[in-house]
């Protein structure tokens, strides 16, 4: 593989990102989707959640894979840096 440098542009409405809260992963033979959402608390009920969906990334099976590596070598890099990240217990 060859060094290569890239020169990424955006614009403003990009640069600024968007927050998500929760995430939903789905995928057949050919892609995998992943669904970025924001749940807002005031607007959840007792009979019903409501999340709103802020960003959809579908990518092909190899790139998922390169993600996924590349989003595990960052978690143990941020945690050396910041320590380890404690997930709270799932709700059942």
């Amino acid at each position: 593989m060859t060094d290569r440098q890239m020169r990424i542009t955006a614009d403003n409405d990009t640069r600024r990102g968007t927050y998500s809260n929760l995430a939903l992963i789905s995928h057949r033979k050919e892609e995998f989707v992943i669904d970025f959402l924001f749940v807002d608390p005031q607007t959840q009920t007792p009979k019903a959640d409501q999340a709103l969906l802020t960003s959809r990334v579908v990518l092909n099976p190899g790139h998922m894979k390169r993600l996924y590596q590349a989003v595990g070598e960052n978690i143990q890099r941020y945690e050396k840096n910041f320590g380890k990240i404690v997930l709270p217990p799932k709700l059942e």
